[in-house]
């Protein structure tokens, strides 16, 4: 939790941070910001002071709806320094210098956010020799904001709560519309008398995500087939509706105010699932509710993903502890973190050194896959665990595998 950060910087030997760059997927700087719809800026934090965002004029309304307080470029020069130097990397240099000498910065300073990696390089190398008194230094592994971000304060879990509600209820409009449309020759027809497509249902998603406030950005999953099978294919827009195939349809948009994420799958079968489909989603079925039932505070992550595997190699599939880098049968980790990042922590996988708390949200997705074979099944829920070490699953959208159509 945020809480947790002053904390962290103590035990992790850090004076100050600082968090810098464009904001678009910049998940340090929305944390510390709540999302404020600025294009970019820099936080910087004194151990056991408050942050503080710097950040254009033009954005000062949009930036003191983080809670921070607020300077601008100006406030340090910015723009004087532009004409003095005639570069704006040499100008933003030495408005950052002047700004971590404004606000007596010094000691170990670890720095967070995006940037091009080579012209970071350059700057963090040219701050150090123009401010002595800071010694750069970064993370590798679980940075301070992967672990501050592992648990969510109240606030964190009423908005992935509203955003969970929200995807179900889209996820539930687009089966309303599967079900809705004719069946002819063995396969899905839209109201226009044209065969339906992949590209058609997720074009119908889109409207409907952008009606609940929700973006994807064209990365959600509805593959069918041997698409299916492969567990981050997207799908072909060009694809037609078959009945009897397997359809994974994986969910995950994020809210468009709060920027906070919900990821769930479903797999279905329109009209009817052939027997080997309905034979792998009962098993993944059987890996789900092993693994859901087992969840507790205090144990470790990586304990679920040996569960998972336990069950799927006594079924006699191949996994990634029996079959290091297979691309049949179960090929991934159990689960990961959500929240202002899609995958963070805690890790569901084998090498996770992650122990299950209360506040995290995650999610619990076994799959198994068989694209040779042309179908692939996978079942994921997010879940929290509260205050109490109590589990509660966010997507209680049902589990049933056929979809019936006219």
């Amino acid at each position: 939790m945020k809480s947790d950060l002053d904390r962290l910087m103590q035990e992790r030997g850090l004076d100050a941070i600082v968090v810098m760059g464009e904001s678009r997927e910049n998940h340090a700087l929305n944390y510390l910001t709540r999302h404020a719809k600025i294009t970019q800026g820099f936080v910087i934090k004194k151990r056991g002071d408050p942050a503080v965002l710097l950040c254009s004029s033009m954005e000062r309304d949009e930036a003191a709806k983080s809670g921070l307080a607020v300077k601008t470029f100006a406030d340090f020069g910015l723009p004087l320094l532009i004409k003095e130097t005639g570069s704006l990397f040499e100008a933003q240099l030495r408005m950052l210098v002047a700004a971590l000498e404004h606000y007596g910065i010094g000691g170990t300073v670890g720095f967070y956010g995006l940037g091009d990696p080579g012209q970071s390089f350059v700057m963090l190398t040219r701050l150090g020799e123009m401010l002595p008194v800071v010694t750069v230094t970064g993370e590798t592994e679980t940075t301070i904001f992967d672990a501050a971000y592992a648990t969510k304060d109240a606030e964190e879990i009423e908005a992935i709560k509203s955003v969970a509600a929200r995807t179900n209820t889209v996820m539930a409009e687009v089966v309303d519309f599967l079900k809705g449309c004719p069946v002819r020759d063995g396969h899905l027809f839209g109201h226009d008398g044209a065969p339906l497509t992949v590209g058609d249902v997720k074009r119908y998603l889109r409207a409907r995500l952008f009606h609940h406030r929700l973006e994807d950005h064209g990365e959600t999953i509805f593959a069918i087939g041997r698409d299916a099978g492969v567990p981050h294919s997207r799908g072909e827009d060009g694809d037609v509706l078959e009945l009897g195939k397997s359809i994974i349809f994986d969910l995950f948009p994020r809210d468009i105010e709060s920027g906070y994420y919900h990821d769930m799958t479903r797999t279905f079968c329109l009209g009817y699932a052939p027997p080997e489909v309905q034979r792998a989603y009962d098993e993944v079925m059987r890996a789900f509710e092993t693994v859901i039932g087992a969840l507790k505070v205090g144990e470790q992550a990586a304990y679920y993903q040996d569960l998972t595997c336990n069950v799927f190699e006594e079924l006699g599939h191949k996994t990634p502890r029996s079959h290091p880098g297979t691309e049949e049968g179960y090929v991934h980790s159990v689960g990961h973190g959500i929240g202002l990042q899609i995958h963070a922590r805690p890790r569901l996988g084998v090498a996770s050194q992650d122990v299950i708390e209360p506040g995290q949200v995650f999610t619990v997705e076994p799959g198994l896959y068989y694209p040779q074979r042309g179908f692939g099944v996978r079942i994921e829920d997010t879940v929290y665990v509260d205050t109490d070490g109590a589990i509660h699953s966010l997507t209680p959208f049902p589990k049933d595998l056929v979809i019936p159509v006219a």
